[in-house]
This record gives C-alpha cells, structure tokens and sequence, in this order.
C-alpha cells in the first residue's frame, strides 16, 4: 500500500475534492465514488478503478485491486469525503462512454428520458428502477441533475455501472433523434385519458419523467407521440417523479414477459 501523506492541498485530492463539490468527473475524467459497497459494486460490474484512497485505519480488503491504493490520515480524508459519516473508502473510476445513437440501437429500447429533474436522488433511484425492470438506457436532457452528483451515485446502488446513459443533451435533438430511429415517445399527466395498462409496451419506447414540480413542460408534451396517466387514488394530487417511473417501467416490463 503507498501511503500518501502530503496535506489536502495535495493536487490528486483537490482534484478529487473540487469533482465531488461540482458533480463532474475529475481533469483525468475519473469518478469519485464513495463507500465499500460501491466500489465493490464498482469492481463486480467490470468498471476500472484507477485509485482507491482509504481513511487510515479503515479496514478494507484490498485484494484483487489493481489500481493504486493511498491511505489517508483522518483528517485530510474528511476533507474530501461527501458523507457525514464516511466508512472510508473512497475510488476514482473510469465510466464506459455512450453517446445518444449507442442507445437508440438496442434491441427493442425502452429510454427512459429525464427532463429537467432537479433532485439528484431522484435521478439516482430512476437509474435504479430503470435497470430493476429491463430499461436499455437513461438519457439525461439539460437542466437535469448531474449524472456524475455523489448523491445520484448513491442513489443508483451500482445501476449506474451498467445502465448504458448520455447526459445534458439537448431536449428537441433528442426527441427528433428518438423519432427518427422509429421509437415512440411517451409522457405521462394525471390529465391524460388514456391510462398506462391501455398502450402497447412490447414495442420500442421513451418514457419521459417531468421535472418534480412542474411535470412535462409544454414542448416536451408536444414532442410526446402520446401522453398517458398512471391510475390512482383521486386524493392524491400526482406521484414522485421516481416512484411514477417505477410504475411505468414495471407496466412496461409487465407487459413485455407477459
């Protein structure tokens, strides 16, 4: 183990520290991500770990990791840490690259289009739900929460490392492109008079989830081949952008092993 034992003026942990406070990847295009389980999550799903920095006298095993491994005295690992209570464990990973066209030639897509989604933990959990019911791919349109924020890592429980993506896309270049390769685009709205369990899912589709207090705004509706409501108790106004989008994805994954 090299032990690293400058300050946290050190310049690989303000790297470290300045893509963790920002949501971005480091100048080297690493992630940080924090915590044992998803930096196991991290090596089981076949993503390169460049480095692990871990808070000295952490126990954490090691074996099997190729990548440099640093330990930190406590004081400086709590500058760089994004929790109040860090187990430790920090790693910088290198993500798989997609751009929109990778994802528009699945097989069968089911996209899973976010739109202007404020909340990083939302984000996350819709990754996590997205892979839970078979969706090919999340596509994240500007104004959207970093796909890189440490909460949408934690969030996404290790989805993130498998879930193909492409983030801060413009929203009119995506629906055309979504359209041109003959996908439908869908939109949900309690207004909306066709229910969800009445479309046909077995087909190729782009689920659009609205942003958390103002739903699709006008245009992303008028991009929307149809627009469907999800059924529910009238008392209760709408539903959490991720919960509406595990309703979709599992009337869809329904559907679709039916």
């Amino acid at each position: 183990m090299e032990t690293l034992s400058l300050g946290k003026h050190n310049s690989k942990l303000t790297d470290l520290r300045k893509a963790i406070e920002r949501g971005t990847l480091t100048s080297e295009g690493l992630l940080p991500i924090e915590g044992p389980k998803l930096v196991e999550e991290a090596k089981r799903s076949g993503i390169h770990i460049d480095s692990v920095f871990l808070r000295k006298g952490t126990e954490f095993e090691i074996t099997g990791f190729t990548s440099n491994i640093y330990e930190v005295e406590p004081a400086v690992f709590r500058s760089i840490q994004s929790t109040e209570t860090s187990q430790g464990v920090i790693a910088a990973v290198r993500m798989p690259s997609f751009n929109l066209p990778d994802l528009l030639r699945a097989r069968n897509p089911l996209l899973v289009v976010m739109a202007r989604l404020q909340d990083p933990g939302n984000v996350g959990t819709i990754f996590r739900v997205a892979e839970c019911f078979d969706s090919s791919s999340c596509i994240g349109l500007k104004g959207t929460a970093s796909v890189f924020n440490s909460k949408t890592v934690r969030a996404s429980a290790g989805s993130l490392f498998r879930l193909p993506y492409a983030w801060d896309l413009d929203g009119q270049a995506v629906f055309d492109a979504i359209k041109d390769a003959g996908i439908k685009v869908i939109g949900t709205s309690p207004a909306a008079s066709e229910s969800i369990d009445h479309w046909d899912w077995s087909k190729p589709a782009a689920v659009v989830i609205g942003n958390e207090g103002s739903g699709l705004s006008e245009e992303e509706i008028h991009n929307c081949d149809v627009v469907l409501r999800i059924p529910h108790n009238a008392e209760v106004e709408s539903l959490n952008s991720a919960t509406a989008a595990a309703v979709v994805l599992y009337e869809a994954f329904r559907q679709r092993h039916s």
